[in-house]
Order: structure tokens, then C-alpha cells, then sequence
């Protein structure tokens, strides 16, 4: 029995019903009541007050205005233990931590904090990879009050020192070297730079290889093991919206967007999402890869909270070999393995088989987001288990640290699709009009009402004029993605992209959604991109394909499935096969870029690519296309 079936259970005489269908209908109808009980049932610790909601309309979002926590008291309690294995060990050996050595460290750190004279709601800041350093980090400042924000080293100069540039951080921890693909990348220069840049970082903790970093006048720079002075933690229980950290999205035109995250909801929030949703329990060994540039790195670190064993894997996920993180999985032991559906792409089209890593029983449980899972890939992976795996695609984003449909362990899973709206999320699916959508038919991802990880502004935004002009621009009260979806026969969602890409030809709006859609069920096609070209006095159609099939009557089969399953207006003009696509760092489409290729503009946000040599395929298509 999994953890959703037991709190189904519990709740019934809540809802007097017997399907997760009528427990999801209640969540959302007696938000207060199922919240409430979410805190009791999953045991937060705090004061949780008389009251557990108090505004039904968003944007505004008030949760246990009276409660009292501490976010770190919570992920600290169950003393599980913390392995970190880095790329370089391909005996995945890693090391692991006690619980004893964590609290040690985040105890040396809000003594350097202190000294550095940093107080409540003041910002730190770092630039470090997945590992034990950054995690300790966070924890304090978690512990301290402070509001965290990071970057991962991989990152631009122009895209850390714009978004660190709005926080005006006073501390600052670095390294100054870092390994991916088996190479090692100097950051020294990046650091110098950030520094130069944002003088209001004072104190700097490097980590790794000793250096000499230029700091310029008034800036300490201590090493990580220089940091021998602790003071013991004080897990001071502030309010339920107290500001714990700020996620970046890359957005389209401006600088970055700083969301401001409270840490009682995204406590709350990864609760029910990791406990109900991923059927994670005490005991289990759970890593979701990422780098901590990527929203899944705060996430995960909430998986303290349940009490599984956290298991980190630092460097890229594919070297030496494509199978490199199910190799690490069978040698962890671990029960859950979270990572990009891009990555389980790249090893379906390598040809490969998961089946050569051997036994891999004790994993019942693969997490995967970051873009949407095609049904041809989800088929693809359960067949490699033979059927006995529960597949758990989930789909939401940094705006709201995390999700707004996904998996249902209680549930049957059909290849394409998550299995329905999180508990607690007012989620539905509405054409232009705002009308709820039929089975079947492509509209906007919207939800209706307030859940507790609504951000509490962007950075900077002082009336909030962005902050509602980005989700709220539609309908009033009503928090619009940016997703294109369609609801399912089984009760469940697809994500079709990004609806915000949106092609306009000859006055007919076309989101690329609708044409990605259409080629879902494709075995041949592991990744789609199109965009919109300028072309004698209008617009066509330019599709961008990552293909096993390159034929001319390959072509010809793709535009007529085109046509067949949306218009003659969707079919493309051209169609291009390339090597990759360019994404961003959390794998997402990065349209936009090959927008302003396309209209002979500088590409927008370039620093937030994870790939941006790929353009220069592209571009290369773009400049001779007929």
C-alpha cells in the first residue's frame, strides 16, 4: 500500500468518497481542511495555529497566518544520512555524511555568518556544484533567516552577475574550479568578476583548491576549512511566510525574475508532493539529479524532510557512458531516481539498453520533468523494466517550487500523460474564453485558487506589477503557466509546451504545442522545435528535428501526420534535421533563441542556455533555407 492510499484512508470520513478523484475534489473545495490535515498527517513540525488558511483569492495567498517553524528543524529531524557520490568515481563509492557531520558544518557556517555581521532577511549567495558544501550552506541560512539564492558554476559571468546584481548579497561561497565531462573549468576569473561587480558581498567562502582570488579592498576571503569555529543551532521558528530562498526564471525580455519562495509553503508543498505523490518514505535512498542551477536542486533538498537517505550526484549524468546514472543507481541501492526526460531521450537514441546495468530491484520509482515526456519514451523505459516500474513524469516550475500535475502511485499510468493535478491544486485546462476544455482538446494551463507555494513576489517588484502581469494577465484571480495541455480519457494531463511560443500565420495564431503534439507517438523523432520565420510578407512554418529518419519520404509521412491530426495552416514549409536543440539549463525548449535567429535579432538570455554552441547548426539552416 503506498502513502496516498493510506491518507486516502485517512481522510475519508473528510470527503465520504473512495476514488483519489473525490479525495482531489475535496483537496481544492476544503482547501483549509485539507491542508490542515496535510500538516498533521505528514507531521510538521511547529506551531501550526487556529487557522490554516486565510485568503481565498489569488494572487494573494495566505496560509497559517498564526503557525510558527523552522524550516531546517524539519529537514534536520529524521538524522537520515547524506552520500555524495562526485563524476570522477566510477566505483560510486562516494562519500557519505553523518547527521552529526552536516549539523557540525551548518554550525561553522552561521558562525561565519555571524561575524560577517549578516542578519535576519539579508541574502547569501553561491556558486557551487551539487555537494556537501553548498548543502551545508543553505541549511544555515536556512537557519539563520537569511534569503538564499544560488548558481551553478556552468553559469555565465552575465547570468550570475544579473541575477545576484538585484539581491545585493553580503556573502558569498564559491569555487573556484569545477569537473564536467571528465574536464575541469576554472571559475577563478568568474569570481573576480562577480566580486567587481556586486560590491556588497564582503565575505567569501571558497571551497576546493586553494587560490588567489583578487577580492579587491574590504572583501574576506575565507576557505572552507579555515571555517573551525561553530555555535550551535538555533532552529528559531519564524512565520509560515517567512522569505527562505529566490529561484530565477530566465524570462523572455529583462533581467532575470527573482521568485521570492516562503519556507513554510515550499515545506508543505514538497510534503505532500514527495511523501504522497512519490511514495517516498523513511528509510528509501532518493536522488533527483540536477545541478544547483536547476529548480529540482531545492526540491531535493526538502527529501531531508521525509526521512530517506539523501544521495547526491555531482557532474554530468551521461559521462563516461549514457548509462552512467543508472549505473550509479544500482550501486547506491537507491529507490528512487529523478532526472530530465531530455536524458532518457539521449539514451533511447543511443541505442543502449538500461538492461545492461543488471539488477536494478531495489528501484521502484523513476521521477522525471523538466519538459514533457513523450509517449513513445515512457513506453520505451517501462518496457526496459519489463512493465514493473512506477514512472512518476511530473511537470510545474520554478515559479511556484513545484508542481502542478503529476504522478499518482494509486493510480495506472498510460505512456504520455501525468496522472492528474496534485492534491491541493485548482488545476484546469481553459481555451481562450476561459471555458474548461474537453477531453482531448489543447488549452491553457491555469489554476484557479491559492496553494501555499505561491511566491510572494518576484525581486524588486515592489507593487507587483510584474508579478501579475507575468501570471495573472488573463483572467483575474486565475494563475495562467504558460503551458499548452489537454486533459485525457483517463482522467490525466499531457503538457504539449509552451504556449507562449506562439506562430502566427497569415493572422492564425498556431502554438507549437499543437504540432508537437501531433508528432508525440513518432519512434523515429527525439526531439521537435519549431518557430516561425519572416517569408515574403508573412510567416512560415521552420521545424527542427532530431531524427533517426532523414528520408524525403520520411518528410513527406511527418507533414501529412501534421496536417491529418491539426490543419493544413500547422504543416511546416520547411523541415530541418539537426543534432540537438537548444535548452535551457533545466531542459527546456529554448524557442525564443531560435526566434531571434530566425528575425536576424541578438539572441535574448543567452547566458541562460545549457547548449548555446547548438545555434550555430541552426543558424546555419536558417541562412540557406529556400
Amino acid at each position: 500500500m503506498s502513502l496516498i492510499d493510506d491518507f486516502c484512508e485517512a481522510t475519508k470520513p473528510l470527503h465520504q468518497g473512495d476514488s483519489v478523484q473525490e479525495l482531489h475534489r475535496w483537496s481544492v473545495e476544503k482547501m483549509e481542511e485539507f491542508w490542515s490535515f496535510a500538516w498533521d498527517y505528514l507531521e510538521i513540525i511547529g506551531e501550526k495555529g487556529g487557522q490554516a488558511h486565510q485568503i481565498t483569492s489569488l494572487p494573494i495567498s495566505t496560509f497559517f497566518p498564526q503557525a510558527k517553524l523552522s524550516y531546517v528543524e524539519n529537514l534536520l529531524a529524521p538524522k537520515c544520512s547524506l552520500s555524495i557520490v562526485e563524476e570522477g568515481d566510477l566505483t560510486d563509492g562516494g562519500t557519505t555524511y553523518s547527521h552529526a557531520e552536516l549539523v557540525d558544518a551548518i554550525s561553522r557556517i552561521e558562525h561565519f555568518f555571524a561575524k560577517a555581521g549578516l542578519v535576519e532577511n539579508d541574502c547569501a549567495v553561491s556558486i557551487l556544484p551539487i555537494g556537501f558544501e553548498v548543502l551545508a550552506f543553505v541549511l544555515a541560512g536556512f537557519d539563520f533567516g537569511s534569503i538564499m539564492a544560488g548558481a551553478s558554476p556552468e553559469f555565465g559571468d552575465s547570468a550570475i552577475i544579473s541575477r545576484f546584481q538585484q539581491l545585493q548579497p553580503k556573502v558569498l561561497i564559491a569555487t573556484s574550479e569545477y569537473h564536467w565531462n571528465g574536464k575541469s573549468s576554472n571559475r577563478k576569473e568568474t569570481i573576480e568578476n562577480v566580486l567587481s561587480a556586486i560590491p556588497s558581498i564582503k565575505n567569501v567562502i571558497m571551497v576546493g583548491r586553494k587560490c588567489d582570488v583578487f577580492a579587491g579592498p574590504g572583501v574576506q576571503v575565507t576557505y572552507w576549512d579555515e571555517l573551525i569555529q561553530s555555535r550551535g543551532l538555533a532552529f528559531t521558528r519564524r512565520n509560515f511566510d517567512h522569505p527562505t530562498y529566490v529561484l530565477f526564471t530566465s524570462g523572455t525580455t529583462g533581467v532575470p525574475k527573482g521568485l521570492i519562495h516562503r519556507a513554510g509553503g515550499v515545506l508543505l508543498k514538497h510534503a505532500v508532493e514527495q511523501r504522497l505523490h512519490c511514495d517516498i518514505r523513511p528509510g528509501d535512498r532518493v536522488c533527483f539529479y540536477s545541478t544547483t542551477g536547476w529548480m529540482m536542486w531545492n526540491w531535493s533538498i526538502s527529501i531531508l524532510a521525509t526521512g530517506a537517505d539523501l544521495v547526491l550526484f555531482d557532474g554530468s549524468p551521461n559521462y563516461p557512458d549514457v548509462l552512467r546514472l543508472f549505473h550509479f543507481t544500482q550501486a547506491q541501492q537507491l529507490t528512487h531516481l529523478g532526472l530530465s526526460a531530455r536524458l532518457l531521450d539521449v539514451i533511447r537514441e543511443s541505442g543502449r539498453s538500461i538492461k545492461e546495468v543488471g539488477d536494478l530491484a531495489k528501484l521502484r520509482t523513476i521521477m522525471v520533468t523538466g519538459s514533457p515526456l513523450s509517449a513513445s519514451t515512457a513506453a520505451w523505459v517501462l518496457e526496459q523494466f519489463d512493465g514493473d516500474i512506477f514512472l512518476a513524469p511530473f511537470s510545474g516550475g520554478t515559479d511556484i517550487a513545484g508542481s502542478f500535475v503529476g504522478p499518482y502511485p494509486n493510480l495506472p499510468y498510460h505512456p504520455g500523460e501525468m496522472q492528474g493535478p496534485l492534491l491541493g491544486m485548482d488545476v484546469d485546462i481553459v481555451d481562450q474564453s476561459g471555458r474548461s476544455c474537453e477531453s482531448g482538446e489543447l488549452g491553457e494551463l491555469v489554476c484557479k485558487s491559492p496553494f501555499p507555494s505561491v511566491p510572494l513576489g518576484i525581486w524588486g517588484d515592489k507593487e507587483n506589477a510584474r508579478f501579475n502581469a507575468t501570471y495573472f494577465h488573463t483572467w483575474p484571480g486565475v494563475w495562467v503557466h504558460g503551458d499548452f495541455a489537454s486533459k485525457t480519457e483517463f482522467g490525466g494531463v499531457i503538457i504539449h509546451g509552451r504556449s507562449d511560443a506562439t506562430l502566427n500565420i497569415s493572422g492564425v495564431r498556431i502554438g507549437t504545442g499543437e504540432i508537437y503534439s501531433a508528432l508525440d507517438d513518432v519512434p523515429e523523432i527525439s526531439g521537435v522545435l519549431a518557430i516561425a520565420q519572416p517569408w515574403n510578407g508573412d510567416q512560415r512554418i521552420l521545424l527542427f528535428l532530431i531524427s533517426t529518419d532523414t528520408s524525403e519520404e520520411f518528410i513527406q509521412r511527418l507533414k501529412s501526420q501534421i496536417r491529418a491530426k491539426t490543419s493544413p495552416r500547422h504543416v511546416p514549409q520547411v523541415i530541418n534535421f539537426v543534432s540537438d536543440l537548444p535548452r535551457t539549463f533545466n531542459g527546456k525548449l529554448a524557442e525564443i533563441a531560435v526566434t531571434d535567429l530566425a528575425n536576424n535579432r541578438p539572441v535574448r538570455n543567452l547566458a541562460s542556455l545549457a547548449n548555446p554552441e547548438c545555434l550555430e547548426e541552426l543558424s546555419r539552416f536558417l541562412l540557406k533555407s529556400p
